[in-house]
């Protein structure tokens, strides 16, 4: 199994949307719990590019989890 990062598949502004919506969601400030907002806000719009990016069609929700455990444990 090939190990990849968060910044394999997301660009640096991505990234920085990403932690910024976490707290955004952990402090209540945005109403949808994390994983449900990363998936609207930043990992369905860029699917197709995430998809190139990582060589193989990806679930979004399940890369939506990925990114709020890497997220949580940062």
């Amino acid at each position: 199994m090939k190990s990849i990062t968060i910044r394999d598949f997301l660009t640096e502004s991505e990234v920085k949307r990403a932690f910024k919506l976490y707290y955004l969601c952990q402090e209540g400030k945005d109403e949808r719990r994390f994983v449900h907002a990363i998936n609207q806000d930043i990992i369905k719009p860029n699917i197709d590019r995430i998809n190139a990016a990582l060589g193989q069609e990806n679930d979004p929700m399940y890369l939506s989890y990925a990114c709020e455990y890497i997220i949580s444990r940062s």
